[in-house]
């Protein structure tokens, strides 16, 4: 068989690196172990959620399909933190995971250049340059490539874990595969192994739902696609339930925590430090009494709730006990038990920026098989895998996004030049600059990215133009307008409670106050009746955060002369004097391409940079 790209494994790392791929004219071989799991929900039946809805609208805008997908299967819709600043609201959507799942794969069947494969990818050749050559399959086909994208997922050497029962399989008791690992490992990889956990699923009917507190949407028009045009209506939305453990939950699991195939040893393996098993709750929360658990309905098709924050490695029947200690659980029904998985991921600092292996051309790997959790951080990954392979083959430069820029590229900056000691999931916090990488403006920092590539199309990018184009003619018009005291707008903001004109402000300057509502400016001001609720949104979030906004792109400016200092690839760190043997070892082994990259590995101290800046005057002239 013949391609020049093949992707292995289509869950949303995979999904995304192949739609990329075949969508920018190149043959793509998709290889995935079944016809009909593509992008399925192992874990939790939802998508987005602090700093990862921002990740989804991201890959949107640069042109990817999850941002679509989300909202064409929504059960429910809400948006996170909205009582809060702009720079950590977050779009979640409850996910129909079985529609989710099927509407991947109609995208993929229906896709020109992209083929589906079913198999085992059990080997990787090189030819004489140390490229890709070929991915060899169980049943002994070859298939011939330019370039390869591993998104393999937790399927890698993959272990079940319940209390004292282990054995082979992945998700949901799915095929696993080892000999992919023992490639990774002939072809010079550290590899080492995580582990992550799911909660049961049990029938919704079973549960007494009178002792749980309904959490509702939020009843607005809210999507992940700029592209959408249908809303799930607030009336449609499925509701999910919160509620709390008990003190019995916590006697149960502190009476068996010895049988927790965690806490006795069977596993050695890391887990998620922000998604917990629920015996590690207890065990780290020692104090507390309960913990809150959500109900979330995983399809109109099914009758299970997933019962997130229940995440446990116990034999089944310490679950059960658990499961029956909660309120309105005491005659509960599962469907399915929960259980710890185990399986290799390789040390992301083996990467370049762009996803490529360092050791070998044309090789890519993107989603957990990084070190990352969520399928959100997986899909951001494969996008750009998918699309800096299809670069490389046509000796185009690489797609590398800026931390300044996206959470796609604080996320794939961190992994590099931090590397993982636990699976890495996405947070607002380890942004710098999250005021101006918002919820409402992704399209804004990096459609034009999508355009370029060629994933975004001209129409789509024409439709971006003016939408943004509105947006600032019309902070310019209110800078000009102006209202008086005695104006009748200075008499409704006065009555409403919302402001009080003691003299003539510009419309701007009046908009700038907290409470004051835009709408009331609208019979006032005509052209702001012609702006979408989400044009008003991002241009009142700039001009009530002007100042913010201003400091922050002053430090981005100086964050942007560091990553213009380029390290030349030749450097010799052992000839660099005066710095630590920490920083000498990190340097060489991430091979940071420019300063600011070499000021964010970990290790690498301020005098450092100092010294490797004067080395660099020194022996290159430049810096």
């Amino acid at each position: 068989m013949q391609a020049e790209i093949v992707v292995v494994g289509a869950g949303h790392a995979g999904v995304e690196a192949a739609l990329a791929s075949a969508r920018l004219g190149k043959k793509t071989i998709l290889v995935n172990l079944y016809r009909d799991k593509i992008a399925t929900m192992p874990c939790n039946p939802s998508i987005g959620g602090p700093a990862k809805g921002i990740v989804v609208r991201e890959i949107d805008s640069l042109g990817g399909e999850m941002g679509k997908a989300a909202d064409a299967t929504a059960l429910q819709m809400k948006l996170l933190n909205s009582s809060r600043g702009p720079g950590i609201w977050a779009l979640r959507a409850q996910s129909d995971k079985i529609e989710y799942s099927k509407y991947m794969q109609r995208v993929v069947e229906n896709q020109k250049n992209l083929e589906l494969v079913i198999g085992v990818v059990k080997d990787i050749t090189l030819d004489s340059n140390n490229n890709v050559k070929s991915v060899i399959l169980e049943d002994k086909t070859e298939i011939h490539c330019k370039a390869v994208v591993l998104t393999t997922g937790t399927y890698l050497s993959s272990l079940i874990y319940r209390g004292e029962e282990k054995y082979e399989g992945g998700p949901n008791d799915e095929i696993t595969t080892k000999s992919l690992s023992q490639t990774l490992v002939k072809l010079g990889l550290r590899t080492f192994r995580f582990k992550t956990g799911t909660p049961p699923r049990v029938k919704i009917n079973s549960i007494d739902l009178s002792k749980a507190l309904i959490e509702p949407g939020t009843n607005e028009d809210l999507a992940f696609s700029f592209s959408t045009s249908n809303f799930l209506p607030y009336e449609k939305q499925e509701v999910c339930y919160l509620i709390h453990s008990t003190s019995k939950t916590k006697k149960i699991i502190e009476e068996n925590l010895h049988r927790s195939a965690m806490y006795s040893g069977e596993i050695e393996s890391v887990g998620p430090r922000y998604c917990p098993s629920f015996e590690d709750k207890i065990v780290r929360f020692s104090t507390k009494e309960t913990h809150q658990i959500f109900l979330e309905p995983e399809s109109k098709s099914l009758d299970t709730f997933y019962v997130q924050g229940f995440s446990t490695s116990m034999p089944i029947e310490i679950q059960d006990k658990m499961l029956r200690s909660l309120p309105g659980f005491e005659n509960v029904i599962v469907d399915k038990w929960a259980y710890a998985i185990e399986y290799d991921c390789i040390d992301p600092q083996q990467l370049k920026l762009s996803l490529e292996l360092k050791l070998v051309g044309n090789l890519f790997l993107a989603g957990q098989i990084n070190g990352t959790s969520g399928y959100e951080e997986a899909a951001g990954q494969g996008l750009i895998a998918g699309i800096n392979a299809v670069r490389k083959i046509d000796n185009l430069n690489p797609l590398i996004l800026k931390r300044n820029e996206s959470y796609i590229g604080v996320m794939i900056d961190d992994l590099i030049n931090k590397g993982v000691i636990e699976p890495y999931r996405l947070l607002t916090s380890r942004a710098e600059n999250r005021l101006t990488l918002r919820n409402d403006n992704s399209e804004m920092r990096l459609k034009k990215y999508g355009y370029e590539i060629g994933l975004v199309s001209k129409e789509e990018w024409k439709l971006h133009e003016k939408f943004e184009k509105e947006i600032f003619e019309n902070i310019e018009l209110l800078k000009e307008i102006r209202f008086s005291p005695k104006t009748e707008l200075a008499i409704e903001l006065k009555k409403a409670g919302q402001a009080i004109l003691t003299q003539g402000f510009s419309a701007y300057e009046i908009l700038k106050q907290p409470k004051v509502d835009i709408n009331i400016f609208k019979k006032y001001i005509k052209e702001l009746n012609k702006l979408s609720k989400q044009q008003l949104q991002t241009l009142l979030i700039l001009i009530r955060f002007e100042g913010y906004i201003k400091k922050e792109n002053e430090t981005i400016e100086k964050f942007v002369k560091l990553e213009s200092k380029k390290i030349p690839i030749d450097v010799d760190y052992s000839k660099v004097e005066n710095i630590a043997v920490e920083a000498r070892q990190k340097l060489e082994k991430v091979k940071p391409t420019s300063i600011g990259q070499a000021s964010r590995i970990t290790g690498v101290n301020p005098a450092d940079i100092q010294m490797l800046l004067f080395h660099l005057k020194k022996k290159y002239n430049e810096v």
